[in-house]
């Protein structure tokens, strides 16, 4: 039984529930965190007010014009929207697929579903079916959440719905680029969420967005199983591909928007942020080369090559992966990148440009950097262990 963040009688008659949190609960998969969604006759606004007030609750309006507003609780939200149309049954009807248009009266949630579209013949057959083409073309980010929910509930877009997506899909060139962004963000952190990624770019819904010449659909319908052969084998890697780089977006949506595509210029519309773009534009300049060495690779090659990288290597570790590169070149990569100690990815230094100041009195200049680089180099190669050495090594080279 679901315990709710308020009491339901706090709530004016009728009230219904509808939506994502109606159709979960018709699949039995809710889940701890609730997104509650509300429709009411009359004063959604001052309702939802009303109710952040009594339980000390957060309060945003959303949409003043359409009479929208969320109430923010410690493990939910629940927003509250006034009734579009003059019956339950036309708000419905303004709905984007039918299993998201049913409706439960919240004094009465034991009892019968308002089901108009017949929604609950669609969750049994795991169907997502449309209520009307005039309301995806309404809002044409719709386009998108059919595919994403298709892969969220493992269910098939019904044949016509999915005609109607595709001769839509132009339309999606007008979102904002956010909205187009979360969605896919929202796609591609779904466990095998990229067959569906597939699918939008098979359908040419991206178009827009994702220039189909720049796309890597090889490489990225392998990238589920490198994900997953790589956590097999190092478990603590999921630490990595869970970091949030912006927002509520991780690390693992940048990783597969890399294998998606073989240029980073092509995901500028998508405007991401200052971190991904770095991450985006440092994994796939560095996998070529990476892949190069794969063959052959001499320590020094090896630090040269983690120095750049080391904010994103199993990123790249991945994408290696997903071309076709031996696991077991690639596990060596991992091995030294997860230890801490490893002398060759990180590297102790065994001097500092104040030593060379102070105890051979090299005058502070681009120099220095060079001469530091070239002890690194000498002590991953196993020639100098220890500051004397360093300071005999410069010595040797610098004097």
């Amino acid at each position: 039984m679901t315990q709710f963040p308020f009491d339901f009688n706090d709530l004016p008659t009728p009230a219904y529930l509808v939506g994502g949190w109606v159709r979960d609960r018709l699949l039995n998969r809710q889940g701890k965190y609730l997104d509650l969604d509300f429709v009411l006759p009359e004063k959604a606004v001052e309702t939802a007010q009303a109710i952040a007030r009594k339980y000390k609750a957060g309060f945003v309006v959303l949409d003043a014009e359409r009479q929208i507003a969320r109430v923010v609780f410690k493990d939910g939200t629940a927003d509250f929207a006034q009734q579009m149309g003059n019956s339950l049954v036309a708000d419905l009807g303004r709905r984007d697929f039918c299993m998201n248009a049913i409706a439960i009266e919240c004094h009465h949630i034991e009892q019968d579903f308002v089901d108009p579209f017949d929604g609950i013949g669609d969750l049994e057959a795991r169907r997502i079916r449309m209520v009307a083409p005039e309301n995806l073309a309404d809002d044409p980010l719709r386009i998108l959440r059919g595919y994403r929910q298709a892969a969220q509930l493992g269910f098939e877009i019904e044949d016509l719905t999915r005609q109607v997506l595709i001769k839509l899909a132009p339309k999606l060139k007008a979102v904002a680029a956010e909205r187009v962004r979360s969605e896919l963000g929202y796609l591609l952190s779904i466990s095998h969420g990229s067959q569906w990624m597939i699918e939008l770019a098979n359908d040419r819904i991206l178009d827009d967005w994702l220039p189909p010449q720049s796309l890597n659909l090889e490489r990225f319908a392998k990238v589920e199983d490198a994900l997953s052969t790589l956590l097999a084998k190092f478990p603590s890697l999921e630490l990595f591909f869970n970091k949030q780089l912006s927002g509520d977006r991780y690390a693992l949506v940048i990783v597969k928007l890399a294998s998606l595509t073989n240029n980073a210029t092509a995901l500028e519309s998508l405007g991401l942020s200052r971190a991904e773009q770095r991450w985006l534009v440092g994994i796939l300049r560095h996998l070529p080369k990476f892949m190069t060495l794969l063959e052959s690779a001499s320590l020094k090659e090896q630090y040269q090559f983690f120095q750049p990288t080391l904010e994103f290597f199993p990123a790249i570790a991945v994408l290696a992966l997903a071309s076709d590169h031996e696991f077991e070149a690639i596990a060596h990569w991992l091995e030294r990148w997860l230890n801490p100690d490893d002398a060759i990815a990180y590297p102790v230094s065994l001097i500092t440009g104040d030593d060379l100041r102070k105890d051979l009195g090299i005058a502070p200049s681009p120099k220095i950097g060079e001469l530091l680089e070239s002890v690194k180099v000498a002590q991953v190669e196993g020639k100098i262990n220890s500051r004397e050495e360093a300071i005999a090594f410069i010595k040797a080279i610098n004097f």
